[in-house]
């Protein structure tokens, strides 16, 4: 639910470019399950091969390592959004 939400404040945006009003409404709502059946997709991937990834001996070696690095970059970028935020 949270992603259908922020799909529709992401098309939105859509809204600042010079579109026609004829049919806003539907694509505004087929850009946005479009969107998230890519989501869906993509998970599904990164499920399969993070299970095929557990049953391997390297996994408890690189787990941790890649947790760190996911961690890291989401604060760094959290950070630049929200000096963007402050400064802009």
């Amino acid at each position: 639910m949270f992603g259908l939400f922020h799909g529709f404040g992401l098309a939105t945006k859509l809204q600042d470019f010079q579109l026609s009003p004829d049919g806003l409404l539907v694509n505004l709502v087929a850009f946005n399950i479009g969107v998230e059946i890519g989501q869906l997709l993509a998970l599904g991937a990164i499920l399969i091969v993070m299970g095929f990834w557990r049953r391997s001996e390297s996994f408890f070696k690189h787990a941790y390592l890649a947790n760190v690095v996911l961690m890291t970059i989401g604060f760094i970028l959290t950070g630049y959004q929200l000096v963007g935020y402050f400064v802009a």
